[in-house]
Parts: structure tokens; sequence; C-alpha cells
């Protein structure tokens, strides 16, 4: 697992952090507001020039230079080839879905095939069993799994560490090991993401999505792989076959 839990690390001396938005929604906004008093530089990609943040934007060639750009266009791609071209410190995944999941499919050159799979869902819930549920989407085979089996939402200001601010009880597992765990016993290849905090939300470390990139390129016809993005209680996971 590729981990970091300490905002602090995020800042990068000398230069501002630059940071890519996978969206520019309400997330998207957040985070400029959270980073705000860091100088913190923003490119926003987004199919909707209108978006939450277009008006905090400009649409410019000087990316990460001066005033957020936004960049229109698919996000998924645009992150594909803004990582290559330039320098990106941290990206903020604001699209719907498993944006981890997606950026594992493009890097894999239509050489992944997603696939719901039986045997990882059944081994994630014999692991979180009395603790958690994991469930399958069968339209598209994403496994989503939680701690909390309660009906009530999860506060966005959660510590996730210590008791459950739900429950009041303390936490019996954690999730992100749970799945380290599945995946080792499975034997398949697997990345688990805890992303950073930055503010209420989470966000991918460039090394973190180094760390995913070289697993996919590093794969072989006919392995399997998993990934997945990760807190403390709540998980989404993608199931790759190599084709």
């Amino acid at each position: 697992m590729v981990e970091m839990s300490d905002e602090d690390d995020l800042y990068r001396e000398g230069r501002p952090l630059r940071v890519l938005c996978l969206g520019g929604g309400s997330i998207c906004e957040a985070v400029m507001d959270h980073l705000a008093s860091t100088n913190a530089s923003f490119v926003v990609l987004d199919t909707n020039p209108r978006c939450k943040v277009a008006d905090r934007c400009q649409v410019h060639e000087g990316l990460w230079e001066g005033p957020p750009a936004l960049v229109i266009g698919d996000a998924i791609e645009g992150a594909m080839r803004l990582m290559e071209e330039r320098t990106v410190d941290l990206i903020v995944p604001a699209v719907p879905g498993h944006a981890m999941g997606m950026l594992t499919m493009a890097w894999g050159g239509g050489r992944l095939s997603p696939r719901g799979s039986m045997t990882v869902l059944d081994g994630l819930s014999r692991a979180l069993a009395g603790s958690g549920r994991a469930v399958m989407d069968e339209g598209n085979g994403v496994i989503t799994a939680t701690l909390n089996t309660t009906a009530l939402p999860c506060p966005l200001d959660c510590p996730q560490e210590g008791p459950c601010p739900i429950t009041g009880q303390p936490r019996e597992v954690d999730m992100d090991t749970v799945l380290e765990d599945v995946i080792a016993r499975l034997g398949i290849a697997g990345v688990v993401i805890r992303p950073v905090r930055v503010g209420h939300f989470g966000a991918v470390t460039a090394e973190q999505a180094r760390a995913l990139r070289g697993l996919v390129e590093g794969l072989r016809a006919g392995e399997v792989m998993a990934v997945a993005t990760s807190c403390s209680c709540h998980a989404i996971m993608n199931v790759f076959k190599v084709v």
C-alpha cells in the first residue's frame, strides 16, 4: 500500500504545490478553498466550460502559472497527457466513479479487461464478516466496501482514527489493511491507495500514481490485477484481467 496521511508532507519547497483536479465540481471547489492559503497552483479538467469552479479559472496555456487553469475535455485522457508532460504533485479525483480505476484502464492501453470478481468479493466479505460489508455492482463489476453498516451517513469531518463517530465503538479493523490482506491471500497483483486528506476530501499523490502506473506497465498477459482506493472505513475497487 502507498500511504500518506500527513497533509504537511504535501508541500514542496521552492514552488507552489501543483494540483490536478479531475472534474470541476464541489470537491474541486472545496479543495481549492482548503489550499487557498498555501499558494497551491491548480489545473482543472472538465468537459463542461461552465463547471462549478469555472468562474475561478482562466482558459490559458500557462498551466500552473498564475490563476487556476480550466482545460476543457475528458478528465482521464487529459490527466494522462498532463502527467506525461508536466510535474504534478497532487491529483484530486472529483469525477463520478473510481478515478484511479479509470486511470488504470487508460494506462493499460487496451490490455486490461474489467470484470467483476466473485472470488475477490467473497474473500473481502469473509474478511469483513461482523465488521462491515462488501457489494459488487453487477453492471460494471466495481466492488465497494464499508465498515458503516448503519443507516446514518458518515460525517465529513470523521478523523479516521479512534472510535467511530457514529457508533462510538472502536474500529475492529482498518479497511485498507483488510484489502491488502485479501489481495495477498489471493495471490493477485494489486495496489491499495490510501489518499492523503485535504480538508474533508482525499487526493492522490504523484508518488501513489506512479506506483500504480508502474504496476500496470509490468503486468503480463493472463494476470489479474486489483486497484483500490481506501480510507480507514470505506473502499472502492476495480479488478482487471490482462489480455
